[in-house]
This record gives C-alpha cells, structure tokens and sequence, in this order.
C-alpha cells in the first residue's frame, strides 16, 4: 500500500482486571502463559505492514517497557519502522489532565516524524486479530473521516463488556450516538474501541478537546460528535473477548484450552509475537498428570494440572493438584497442595495452605510474592 498508516496503542481509560493489575496494566499483563494482551494489536499492526507504532501509556510505565522493550519482537527493521512508548511525565501525577489526548500533544513529535496519511487507533483490552491493511483500503473507499470497529452482542451484554461504550447506529451504518455499557440492556452494538481516520482528522479530534475541556480524551470527543454522522460503523464478526474483569480474566482464559475456541483466535497464517525468553522445555516427572493445559517453557510438573494455564517456571511438586486456575511466571506449588479456579500472581509460593478454592464468578487471587 502507497499511503503511509501509522497504529496508536491507546492504553488510557481501559478497564482494570482487579487486584491483578495493581503491578500493571492490562497491556502488560500475562495471557495464556506466554503472551500479553498488547501482543494482539502489536502483531495485528505488523501482520498488516504497519511498522510505525506509538503506546500511548497512562500508567505502570515500568511494566509496559520491560514487556515491549526495544520493540524487535514485533519491528525487525528499525531504519524504515518506529516502536515508542509515549508517556505523558508532565501530567502522570494528576490523573484528571493525564488523558491520551494530553499524551499524544505531549508527544506530537512522534506523529510529525512519522507523517501518516491515516491513523488505526485500538485498545489492548479487547482480544481479536484483524487486518488493518485491508480494513484501511475499505475506510478509505467509503470516503469517511472515522471508521469504528464494533461488533454485535446477541446475549448476555448485561454482563459482559461492562464499561465499553454502546453504540446507537442509524439505518445508514452511521454511529448516531454513544454511551456507556452499564449492563441495563442484554443485547446491542458495542464498540472494540478501534478506529481509523486520517490524520488530519485526529489533529481535529485533538483541537476539539482542548477547545472543549481539558479532561476530554479521544472517544469523549467522538461522543459528542457521534450525532453529526460523522462516524462509520463496521462490523467485526470474528472471535473477541473484553478482558475487563478479573472473573472474565479466568472464563476468557480458560475458555481458550477448547480447541475450536483456540483456532477461532489464532489463526496459521497470522502469527502473534511476543517477548521471547531464554527458557528450557517443560519437564515431566514420572508420575505427573497434565491435561487440557497450556504450560510455558520452564516448567517442572511433578503433580497434576488439570484445565489449567501455566506461565513460565512453574513448580508443581509430587501430590499437589492444580485445576481451573490461571498461575503466573516463578510460582511454587507445594505437595499436597489443591487449587481450583485461583488466579495465582507471579512469585507466589503455596507451601503452608493445603486448599485454595474459588469459583468461575469470584476467583480467589493470590497477589504477586505471597507466601501462603
């Protein structure tokens, strides 16, 4: 493609995953063992020959950029592609003025230098994959400014993608108003929090907000603007999931192990990269018993893990039992010990509490270097 796309990572105003994200934001935060949730839109980006990225980073600066480092794993050729954490430091300590529209003034430098003719905006919470090149040849022939990604909800929007913004659309595919999901409807249109317009669109959308309120980000903005038509809906109709919760951070995640389910998120022929670890295999003991799990490199089983997803280095010793749980990177298992449905933070060791037990709707967390 001639036209030159630049991504926005926009990583303000997301939903937080509970006490899992006190260390970090949801874009740094682990997925099904090896990945983060930033990986999905870093790779859609690259899949679809866009290699020039910003990550607009509202907080937990330290955890995003020691998970996407110099940017290599999804930017191989840095002499034509830029990966950046854009960080707002001036406005970090108050968090009314700390908004993506504040981070991309603070950091305009970064658009200037790379001059795109059209912007691809998403939002790491939501899990799908998508080719934005080709999404981008559509917007453009539709001769919109704002293209927005949503997709439709049959059932179940009551309690599902709470916080997300709801869309109204009129019969023309136009967005013709927005509001927050607050679960008082069971079916609707909810939007991934994706949207492509041209650059001097979102210079506009910028000057709109600090000619309105210095609190207004980018999608208060296209609220207000929503009833002028100015917004194009499309459909998304392939998998994705809204990781807004720490109850869905569990179902979403183990949902997953299906294999149906799996192939409808990762397809062959469109690869998710990530940070890449120098670790061993996982070794099995004799006498261990693993199925329907997901384990990362480095782990020791010893035990059995049933319907279960391990980060990396994970030691589950002879006799305990892991079942229905999310574990975290360098956790310690103790024999003996039972788990079912625990969301288990990293660093974590189970040496003393021989039973740990939640359940689909309220999983029992156990937070980051605990010893229980």
């Amino acid at each position: 493609m001639s036209i030159k796309i630049a991504g926005l990572v926009d990583c303000f105003d997301i939903p937080e995953l509970g006490p899992l994200t006190k260390h970090r934001s949801v874009a740094s935060t682990s997925f099904l063992g090896r990945y983060a949730y930033i990986d999905f839109p870093l790779s859609n980006f690259l899949n679809s020959d866009i290699i020039n990225i910003g990550i607009l980073c509202q907080n937990h600066i330290r955890s995003l950029s020691h998970h996407v480092g110099n940017g290599r794993s999804w930017i191989s050729n840095t002499k034509l592609g830029d990966l950046q954490v854009l960080y707002d430091e001036p406005n970090v300590a108050n968090p009314a003025y700390n908004t993506d529209v504040a981070d991309l003034v603070e950091n305009k430098v970064f658009l200037r230098d790379v001059h795109p003719d059209y912007i691809v905006l998403v939002q790491p919470n939501f899990v799908y994959e998508a080719d934005f090149e080709k999404l981008v040849e559509d917007h453009i022939a539709s001769g919109s400014r704002v293209s927005m990604l949503y997709t439709h909800v049959a059932k179940g929007l009551s309690n599902t993608y709470l916080g997300a913004r709801k869309l109204s659309l009129n019969m023309k595919g136009k967005v013709k108003a927005m509001e927050v999901n607050v679960g008082q409807e069971d079916a609707g249109d909810i939007s991934l929090g994706t949207i492509i317009l041209d650059y001097p669109m979102l210079e506009s959308l910028i000057e709109y907000a600090q000619g309105t309120s210095s609190f207004f980000n980018l999608f208060d903005c296209l609220t207000y603007l929503a009833p002028t038509g100015l917004i194009r809906a499309v459909e998304f109709k392939g998998y994705v999931r809204s990781f807004d919760s720490l109850p869905h951070y569990l179902k979403y995640s183990l949902e997953l192990l299906d294999r149906k389910v799996f192939d409808s998120l990762f397809a062959p022929d469109w690869p998710i990269h990530t940070r890449t670890y120098d670790t061993p295999p996982v070794r099995y003991a004799v006498g261990s018993e693993v199925s329907n799990s997901y384990l990362a490199n480095g782990c020791l089983i010893k035990g059995s893990v049933k319907n279960s997803i391990l980060g990396r280095n994970v030691t589950i010793e002879a006799g305990a039992v892991v079942e229905n749980s999310v574990i975290g990177n360098d956790v310690v298992i103790s024999q003996g010990a039972h788990l079912d449905h625990v969301v288990c933070d990293r660093d974590v060791k189970v040496l003393h509490v021989t039973s740990l037990e939640g359940s689909e709707e309220a999983p029992l967390y156990v937070a980051r270097g605990d010893i229980v």
